[in-house]
């Protein structure tokens, strides 16, 4: 059984925010616990305690359903990453970051990336409705560092978004190692801009 992905919005009209919060909270429960493949309705229905008609009622099928529970990961995506100082910005996304791997989301990623080599259609949900918008924050940060002057110009922000997530990462999933909770992500930070800062700050 695969996600069968149609990008489309998110689906349905909730009538309730407490009995929908419920929903979602099951159906991201679920992808943690059992992945995509085994995701189905009837399971968010008992984790939830929601009838399966009011789920319906709000999400047609399966995979809107999927679509709606994978947009809330981004709900932290708040205006302390959205807007702000640079700096301060980037430091509260990638903490973020750091702290995903003991969180639903990472959970969640960590499924998808695991069943997305065989079923290529997961990955490109998850990247469209998780991935890519974080991805986009973490490049406008470096956009609004350059036009003020806190980043040299001409950064390449393809380029820069794995530089930024790759140690975050690794202090995330390798925490219990000696010394790994003993870094800071300013200090991280710190050493990025060396290589990121304008040139009049590098010198």
């Amino acid at each position: 059984m695969t996600a069968a992905v149609v990008d489309s919005g998110r689906a349905g009209r909730p009538r309730d925010a407490r009995v929908d919060g419920e929903i979602l909270a099951a159906a991201l429960a679920l992808l943690a616990d059992e992945g995509f493949g085994r995701f189905t309705v009837e399971e968010v229905a008992i984790r939830s305690g929601v009838a399966k008609t009011t789920i319906y009622r709000r999400y047609p099928c399966r995979e809107d359903l999927i679509r709606g529970a994978l947009e809330t990961l981004n709900d932290d995506l708040s205006e302390r990453v959205l807007g702000g100082a640079p700096r301060e910005r980037l430091k509260v996304a990638l903490d973020s970051i750091r702290q995903a791997p003991g969180t639903i989301r990472g959970r969640v990623l960590m499924r998808a990336a695991a069943e997305g080599v065989s079923d290529p259609s997961i990955a490109a949900l998850v990247h469209a409705r998780v991935l890519e918008p974080r991805r986009e924050a973490l490049r406008q940060v470096i956009r609004d560092g350059m036009a003020s002057g806190e980043l040299r110009p001409g950064i390449d922000l393809e380029a820069v978004v794995p530089v930024l997530v790759g140690p975050m990462m690794h202090l995330g999933m390798w925490r219990m190692c000696s010394g790994v909770e003993d870094v800071s992500v300013d200090a991280v930070i710190d050493l990025l801009l060396t290589g990121l800062g304008a040139e009049e700050s590098a010198r």
